[in-house]
């Protein structure tokens, strides 16, 4: 325990104050609520009755806010009565005080932007609050038995709802879309110029049929273990990286080094197998070369990688933020897997099912806070490998039906030769379409070179 009298050098003391507030403000919309009960249809818009400071104002402004749902005037006969039937005139200081409050106004040409002013001074002491929670948690933590990254999380979270609850969000008529929208279409229809919308996979016949894995929406992808998820991912993120577009591949499972054996061997391929990484003494000469080679091509790709085996969405949140302050944009995310993402189980007896749905959301709202495309592996049920049927299904992937609900697309890999080493169809990758906004369900198939993990285009279909 600290003595009252040691302040150490690192904790700043507040004194006490008063909180962000505009009193005046606060009065006026009121005045101008009871003077013409028009405004309350411009003021309900920005503010909420917890938005006042003084708790007499919030309880008159809910009053007004209840009748005018109901189709009544907010007169200050309408609000007197109101409140006097229920039970709340001498609580706020009785019709006096409402008096009070129609004599200062002369007018409510003003409230909308009175609304505003008290609506930031609400934000403010939010965020004061919010801090003061922060502080809270950290000062209390060696009594929690919690480590600094459990109080940073709780922090990140803390904001991160901070920043939800404080974003203005309004309808917009179709008159002010409209032009923003014919802009980005235009953009994207520009010739060699035009804007990109979605990422392309590089498989032709399946970027033919999803158009790619669209910007500002979760993708998911759905295997059994061993099947290939990962090393198809990456296979995505090394063509779009080679293309320019910057690429952050977040492996739960498989260590950095792993992941750059696998980089290095899918580029050097046809000439160093990816097993031989993984070995002792296992390399040639003839290895060396162009090996160096696709270190250098890959040392010059816009490629971000973070191996963290425990690790939560608002944490990839913040990863993703570095990386746009370093490259100004990030255009894909690969999360492999999303089952092993950590819960933030911001509520008590949260079941898996729950965690996964929180999951899947967050992840759809990071795709479209950056505007990128997301794409999420996911472990399917160990009951297809029961069955006489394995190739996957919408209602395969594991402990969540929040998949179907997030993502805009939905993909199931499949290989005979991984059930059936005898079969004809030996390195014949399957990809199923199991759910599409732009297309039907149907199935594509690729060539998969296993010994050096690349995906390579059949014969190119027509659509």
């Amino acid at each position: 325990m600290f003595s009252p009298d040691f302040v150490p050098d690192n904790v700043i003391s507040m004194p006490d104050y008063l909180p962000p507030q505009s009193i005046e403000a606060e009065v006026a919309v009121l005045g101008g609520i009871l003077l013409d009960p028009q405004a309350i249809a411009r003021v309900i818009k920005i503010l909420q009755p917890e938005d006042f400071y003084v708790s007499s104002h919030k309880e008159i402004y809910s009053s007004a806010v209840r009748l005018h749902n109901t189709g009544q005037p907010t007169d200050l006969l309408f609000v007197t009565n109101w409140l006097e039937s229920h039970g709340v005139l001498p609580r706020i200081g009785g019709r006096n005080k409402l008096a009070s409050l129609f004599d200062c106004c002369v007018s409510a040409i003003n409230v909308d932007a009175l609304a505003e002013l008290i609506r930031e001074k609400a934000r403010l002491r939010a965020v004061i609050k919010t801090a003061n929670e922060m502080l809270r948690a950290a000062m209390d933590a060696p009594v929690m038995d919690m480590k600094a990254t459990d109080v940073i999380e709780i922090a990140q979270q803390k904001l991160l709802a901070l920043r939800q609850t404080t974003q203005d969000s309004r309808i917009k008529p179709l008159s002010d879309i409209i032009p923003e929208v014919y802009a980005e279409i235009e953009l994207a229809n520009n010739g060699e110029d035009a804007i990109e919308v979605s990422i392309p996979t590089g498989f032709y016949d399946l970027d033919a049929v999803i158009s790619g894995l669209p910007f500002g929406a979760l993708s998911v992808v759905g295997g059994r273990g061993g099947i290939g998820k990962s090393t198809w991912a990456l296979d995505i993120a090394l063509r779009a990286a080679a293309s320019g577009l910057t690429t952050a591949y977040f492996a739960l499972e498989m260590s950095a080094s792993q992941m750059v054996k696998k980089t290095l061997s899918r580029l050097a391929a046809p000439h160093v197998p990816a097993d031989l990484l993984f070995k002792r003494n296992a390399l040639r000469e003839s290895h060396w070369s162009p090996l160096a080679q696709s270190c250098a091509e890959a040392m010059g790709l816009p490629f971000w990688l973070n191996d963290d085996p425990v690790i939560t969405t608002s944490q990839i949140k913040a990863h993703l933020q570095d990386v746009v302050a370093q490259c100004g944009e990030v255009s894909l995310v690969i999360v492999d897997y999303v089952q092993l993402i950590e819960p933030m189980r911001l509520r008590l007896g949260e079941n898996r099912v729950q965690e996964i749905d929180s999951i899947l959301k967050q992840l759809r709202a990071i795709a479209k806070q950056f505007n990128c495309a997301v794409l999420g592996l996911a472990q399917l049920k160990r009951e297809v490998d029961s069955r006489s049927e394995k190739r996957p299904t919408k209602a395969d992937f594991r402990e969540s039906g929040g998949f179907e609900q997030e993502a805009a697309v939905m993909l199931g890999l499949y290989r005979e030769d991984y059930y059936d080493k005898q079969t004809t169809q030996k390195g014949i990758f399957e990809v199923s379409v199991l759910k599409s906004r732009f297309s039907s369900e149907t199935t594509v198939n690729l060539l998969f070179d296993e010994r050096f993990g690349q995906f390579k285009n059949l014969a190119k279909s027509s659509y």
